[in-house]
């Protein structure tokens, strides 16, 4: 199933293509030459014409709101521009990771997914969350797992190692480095002063 944003990224690509390419091609048509042998409902375009005159250009000027929100709609655009290329560069992240079987990938989504569940179930853990990342052929693991209030962190630090080489396992010949972090949950005991 593919991801909501490439569906995203991709209707809009081909909404901005569609839209510049029949600009290109009306402006294209302007020439006498061309414009001849267009068909009768396509719009004619003037080869002398400007969308907005010396004059009317003149008039938006002196108005108080004109130079502002040009400039405002200037920066938004570029904004959303660049914080949509900065999200697809996504500082290296590939969501699959080649397997040494011919053509089986690991995708970095359902390995989080299967070692959240995985420490999430380990008794005395009360919750917990694991990010995968895949970087040169690398994996990076970072979880964070918190405890409940009566359990001891070193069975349930034992566990995790065990989960994390079942993990190394299934992800060779990918390097696997873990980072796990454990923090408890606070009894709550009312203090007194």
């Amino acid at each position: 199933m593919e991801q909501p944003s490439g569906t995203v990224n991709r209707a809009a690509l081909a909404t901005a293509g569609l839209v510049l390419l029949s600009a290109g091609i009306w402006s294209a048509t302007a020439g006498a030459s061309v414009a001849d042998r267009m068909p009768g409902w396509w719009p004619k375009a003037d080869a002398d014409a400007v969308w907005v005159s010396a004059g009317r250009l003149a008039e938006l000027r002196d108005t108080t709101w004109w130079v502002p929100a040009v400039a405002a709609a200037t920066t938004l655009a570029a904004l959303l521009c660049l914080l949509w290329a900065a999200s697809r560069i996504g500082g290296g992240t590939r969501p699959r990771v080649a397997l040494t079987s011919r053509g089986a990938v690991l995708r970095t989504r359902a390995l989080a997914d299967l070692l959240t569940r995985r420490t999430s179930a380990v008794p005395g853990v009360a919750h917990s969350r694991v990010a995968v990342r895949a970087r040169r052929g690398r994996l990076y693991v970072r979880a964070h797992v918190r405890l409940t209030a009566d359990t001891a962190p070193n069975g349930v630090l034992l566990t995790l190692a065990a989960l994390m080489e079942e993990a190394r396992a299934a992800a060779a010949p990918c390097r696997v480095l873990t980072h796990v972090r454990i923090s408890s949950r606070s009894q709550g005991t009312a203090h007194v002063r």
